[in-house]
């Protein structure tokens, strides 16, 4: 800050006879060396010219410090004027300090609330507004007042010739108490305050200029972070698969409870927390939100790490938790209920992980291993029946899967379809009719009267909404890729009833409550889930064993099984292969269903335009590509199987296959289980499940995207390997 001396205004009255003494000085000066080199007498009109000359330039000179003074003592006197003024209008205002300032930020004049505050005995202050707010410009406090709530005093509509006008009759400013936070910014003065500036445009002799308001805030920002600090996180733990693991290894259920339990008080008193289980392998830990800043430092390995440690049975199967955290700006009841949907989003995405969720969103540590199965036939069952019941209720029944659908696609929205008949309501299956996937899943089913008229487009889709229609999405839970997301926006606006079956990782939040949310990614497919719901629906229901689950039915849902564990040989469960018995029971015929799976000439061309590949991490992760043959969807589908075929190579535990469509950069991963291709994709964009995942880049070319998946292959790498130092 600069503040001008008391004799800086004095001193510039002096400055033009400084000038003009020198200018006479000068004149003469030249005169005399004139004369000198001259060598004789100059003429006689020699004298009065250069007199004249320097009566000129001294009149031009006089006149123009004389206008400069007087600018300046105009705007003194206007600038005294002002800020006698701008007093009479602030003075009710509990001494509000303020500054004047000109499009640049330059300081014009200071309110006395504003000197004592910087310690100025001068209004007129020399110096930019930024110079005492801790360097933050004059247009950041613009552009705040523009995006913030527009609120705006008496006094920020006034032009000059109202504030000239003002007098002490002035009415108080009635909305100078109520300005929010949000539409200013927050500076802080040398004194260390805080303050919130905002700025106010005003009209000051035909130009812009800007009234700069300081309300302090200090004490009210102390205070909220005081708050903020005494108000603690609200935490769900649940233990994701104990129960499950007792049920299958040689192990005593309390002694391993007990040691999870050990390790969860310890870690709690860690934080200075409270612990409590308010159901077997369940627990509510309440803790400081700063020790939750470093909980989120380590990545919570301190945590995940040491429960993974337990490992039980022969095999030594890990222990794994799921945790939910809310620190949303709410009250107690509301993190706790944030808290627990945090844990439900943990848990949908696998378990084995944290869930944090705040006020911009939501967090996730952890999942770095693969989930295991949690459902069983309860489960199973207690789904079925919601579903049914919601089912029975509706006045029709839509379902749908997703974009470019696959086997698991259909054969789940077929599955799907059959609790639809089950419950005597009306049932479409929305798809696109012209997929060679659909063709050739179909061919035999779409021959019978039942499924006939079964399958419409998108378009006619929207023609059957209703207001008590129920859509039912399958392996899908991102509304983007879905078959039809006009469809589900309708439903959503006029019945509001959508339910959703996958075995993907849930990657975001819905801005809805959905009727039923059954995703399981341990579950090896959408088929899979939809075939368990059948078979515990023909138990619920009497007489349900002849309407359910034809031989053509059977087959189309066992090719989504059989596409997604690569014919049983990958990611195959005990689950998995008692839902393969049931289909096989109703007829399911396998010859019929790898006949899906042929390939024609097209197929192998697209299969073998991947032409680069290499290995990466060690020789541990594949990477293939092509530029597509223009294909589109097939390419697709052919970048799977290069995928899934990579992955057969000794040594590779995950593999990548990148492929162009219509100048988009489609991704598929696999993986063994040893590496978790979903949390890889997600630095993408992408997502899906632990050893099956994808996403598209538009907007990038297929040589950046390489480069781009290197580098997360590389992340996720690196942040394995922080953990596991860090345990």
């Amino acid at each position: 800050m600069h503040k001008p001396s008391e004799s800086h205004y004095r001193s510039r009255n002096t400055v033009p006879m400084i000038v003009l003494l020198l200018l006479g000085l000068l004149f003469f000066g030249t005169y005399l060396v004139a004369e000198h080199y001259a060598g004789e007498a100059l003429p006689g009109y020699a004298a009065p010219v250069f007199l004249a000359i320097y009566v000129g330039i001294s009149a031009l000179a006089f006149l123009f410090f004389w206008l400069k003074e007087r600018k300046q003592q105009s705007e003194q006197k206007l600038m005294e004027t002002l800020n006698t003024k701008m007093h009479n209008m602030f003075k009710y205002s509990v001494g509000l300090p303020y500054a004047v300032v000109d499009e640049q930020g330059r300081v014009r004049a200071l309110n006395s609330a504003l000197q004592r505050i910087l310690g100025v005995e001068d209004p007129f202050f020399r110096g930019t507004v930024s110079d005492f707010c801790d360097g933050v410009p004059l247009q950041e406090i613009i552009r705040a007042g523009i995006n913030g709530e527009d609120v705006r005093t008496e006094l920020g509509r006034l032009t000059m010739e109202a504030i000239y006008s003002a007098s002490e009759d002035t009415p108080k400013p009635a909305e100078l108490s109520v300005r929010n936070m949000e539409d200013g910014v927050i500076v802080r003065f040398p004194d260390g305050d805080r303050y919130v500036a905002r700025a106010y445009a005003i009209n000051l002799s035909g130009r812009v200029n800007y009234l700069v308001t300081f309300t302090d805030v200090s004490e009210l920002l102390e205070l909220k972070e005081k708050m903020d600090r005494d108000m603690p996180a609200v935490a769900y733990i649940d233990i994701d698969n104990l129960e499950e693991l007792t049920q299958y290894t040689h192990v005593n259920y309390r002694d391993a409870s007990r040691q999870v339990d050990d390790i969860l008080i310890q870690w709690t008193a860690s934080l200075g927390g409270y612990l409590r289980e308010y159901e077997r392998d369940r627990y509510m830990v309440l803790f400081a939100q700063d020790q939750l800043r470093r909980c989120e430092q380590d990545k919570f390995s301190t945590l995940l790490d040491r429960v993974r440690e337990i490992r039980l049975g022969e095999y030594g199967i890990p222990v794994t938790v799921s945790v939910g955290i809310s620190l949303a700006d709410a009250t107690m009841a509301e993190r706790a209920k944030e808290a627990s949907s945090a844990l439900d989003m943990a848990l949908q995405r696998g378990g084995d992980q944290v869930a944090v969720r705040r006020k911009d969103g939501i967090r996730y540590y952890g999942g770095q291993t693969r989930p295991p199965q949690r459902r069983n036939k309860v489960q199973s069952r207690v789904v079925a029946n919601y579903l049914l019941t919601k089912i029975s209720e509706s006045d029709n029944l839509l379902v749908m899967g997703h974009k470019n659908p696959d086997f698991d696609s259909i054969g789940a929205a077929i599955g799907v379809a059959q609790l639809g008949l089950l419950a005597g309501v009306p049932t479409k299956i929305i798809m696109d009719l012209d997929s060679a996937n659909f063709r050739v899943a179909t061919e035999r089913l779409t021959a019978t009267s039942l499924y006939k008229d079964m399958f419409i487009s998108g378009h006619k889709g929207l023609d059957l909404i209703r207001s008590n229609t129920l859509l039912i999405i399958t392996d899908a839970n991102n509304f983007r890729i879905i078959e039809s997301e006009e469809v589900a926006s309708n439903v959503r606006q006029v019945s509001g009833r959508i339910a959703i079956i996958d075995h993907h990782r849930q990657t975001g939040e819905y801005d809805f409550e959905p009727v039923v949310n059954y995703i399981d990614p341990s579950a090896s497919s959408a088929s899979e889930l939809v075939t368990e719901m059948l078979e515990q629906s023909e138990i619920g229901y009497e007489g349900a064993e002849s309407k359910l689950v034809t031989d053509e039915v059977a087959s189309v849902i066992l090719s989504g099984i059989m596409l997604d564990t690569n014919g049983f040989t990958r990611n195959t469960g005990s689950r998995t292969l008692d839902a393969a018995r049931f289909l096989y029971g109703k007829g399911a015929n396998a010859e019929y269903v790898h006949s899906f799976f042929n390939q024609d000439y097209a197929d192998y061309v697209c299969e073998r335009s991947f032409s680069g590949c290499v290995l990466v991490q060690d020789n541990t992760v594949g990477l293939t590509w092509s530029r597509g043959t223009g294909r589109g969807a097939d390419d697709r589908v052919a970048a799977a199987k290069e995928a899934d075929r990579l992955l057969s190579v000794k040594g590779v535990s995950a593999s990548f296959a990148l492929v162009v469509v219509d100048n988009v950069v489609h991704i598929s991963g696999r993986s063994d289980g040893t590496i978790n291709v979903q949390l890889i994709l997600e630095r993408m964009g992408g997502g899906g499940r632990f050893d099956s995942a994808g996403t598209a880049l538009a907007d990038v070319s297929l040589e950046k995207a390489v480069e781009d998946l290197k580098d997360a292959i590389r992340a996720y790498f690196t942040e394995l390997e922080e953990a596991h130092r860090g345990a």
